[in-house]
């Protein structure tokens, strides 16, 4: 991150401000990305993409099944929020701005979140 960050400090309030927020958004999102079009060539190569998944993960007791949708949830979300953002900025890099904070201040405590979201995670899965 830290090319992102200088690329965004760079261009901050100068005419090219939504190209340094539309790089810093492609440096945030990009890891969802390409595990989501990795996940897809090796679904359409090898066919398997199951994962193992060690003890202290919260979907270890879960079906394979269950463990599949989940991490497409996991992948697909952040995906898809970093293509809203990246595509806003275009047009408003404030607006893109707030949202990659927010969406940052949320990962700070990647367990805290990870266990407020497993009961709404449930209730999508079934």
């Amino acid at each position: 991150m830290p090319f992102g960050v200088a690329l965004l400090a760079e261009n901050l309030n100068t005419p090219n401000m939504k190209w340094g927020v539309f790089y810093f958004g492609i440096c945030l999102f990009g890891q969802y990305w390409t595990s989501v079009i990795q996940r897809i060539v090796v679904a359409v190569l090898k066919g398997d993409t199951s994962i193992t998944w060690t003890e202290d993960f919260i979907l270890t007791g879960k079906s394979r099944d269950y463990q599949n949708k989940a991490l497409i949830i996991f992948t697909g979300f952040p995906a898809v929020l970093g293509i809203v953002f990246v595509s806003i900025c275009l047009f408003n890099p404030w607006i893109a701005l707030v949202g990659y904070t927010v969406y940052i201040f949320t990962s700070i405590d990647p367990v805290k979140s990870l266990n407020s979201l497993l009961p709404k995670l449930t209730k999508i899965i079934k």
